[in-house]
């Protein structure tokens, strides 16, 4: 079963995160080992887009999001400008 994203997110201007970090807290946020994360340069504008992507039936997609707002929050103090989850 081919992974999807689940999840998109931006960074403030001159923030960054390794993927190593956020490979972690997404499987800490999904309770998943099944993650993958990418990043995509912005079109016409500076920065990436961030995507998380976990197996399709991840269970309750809800608290998936807060525990992933509040890891976000705790290891990237001020840096998240947009947090949106995708349908």
């Amino acid at each position: 079963m081919a992974n999807v994203v689940h999840f998109q997110f931006r960074l403030a201007p001159g923030a960054s995160v390794g993927p190593a970090l956020l490979r972690q807290i997404w499987s800490l946020a999904s309770a998943s080992p099944q993650v993958e994360v990418s990043r995509a340069q912005r079109y016409n504008a500076d920065g990436y887009i961030y995507s998380l992507s976990a197996p399709p039936n991840l269970q309750n997609i809800a608290e998936v999001e807060v525990r992933l707002r509040g890891l976000l929050t705790r290891h990237l103090v001020g840096a998240v400008n947009s947090l949106v989850r995708l349908p």
